[in-house]
């Protein structure tokens, strides 16, 4: 390896003499022969370095997984999960049941605290839909409400277009509601 390096070096300098001085350069007839033994070498280099190219033991880094982040729980994420989801399952149901119960309580509790009901009549108001001039919202958490037309056209569509068609509409009319508790205009609710 050493013979080889002394070689290259000694190529190399005595290139860059013989740009220095050009009458260096006609000691050599340009024959074919020289020619061709250059192509020869060359291709030997070539075919050298290649080979530790290919025996040559390569490394690599494994890089690490990045950090995740995390994820803090948006409050009623869940909620707006299960009115957007489509189709039936059991525990869907359970789950949109659970959530007209407690869109009920919070309508209860809304009334209450608008003070226009009576611990009594509260409960009585949001059965007979009384407590809003929004026919959806008063269908949606009343119990001897008919349902509206739009609610009627969405059943055909499906029991969840019909459940989210509803939680729009009382959703809005409790918004509304509490705006009229907190001295609020309804779109600042």
């Amino acid at each position: 390896m050493r013979a080889a390096a002394a070689v290259g070096v000694a190529a190399v300098a005595f290139g860059f003499v013989v740009v220095a001085q050009r009458g260096l350069a006609g000691l050599f007839d340009l024959t074919y022969v020289f020619v061709t033994g250059a192509g020869v070498l060359a291709l030997v280099q070539g075919l050298r370095y290649a080979n530790d190219a290919r025996t040559a033991d390569h490394r690599a880094i494994e890089t690490g997984d990045p950090e995740d982040r995390y994820e803090v729980p948006v409050p009623g994420h869940a909620d707006d999960e299960l009115i957007t989801r489509r189709g039936y399952s059991r525990a869907s149901i359970k789950r949109r049941r659970e959530f007209h119960r407690h869109l009920r309580r919070v309508a209860e509790e809304t009334l209450r605290a608008r003070g226009d009901y009576g611990d009594g009549e509260v409960s009585a108001a949001v059965a007979d839909g009384g407590w809003t001039d929004d026919p959806v919202a008063a269908w949606f958490l009343g119990s001897d409400v008919p349902p509206p037309p739009g609610a009627r056209l969405r059943r055909l569509l499906g029991a969840d277009a019909e459940f989210r068609y509803g939680v729009v509409h009382a959703v809005d009319a409790l918004s509304a509601a509490r705006a009229d508790v907190d001295g609020l205009a309804v779109g600042d609710a």
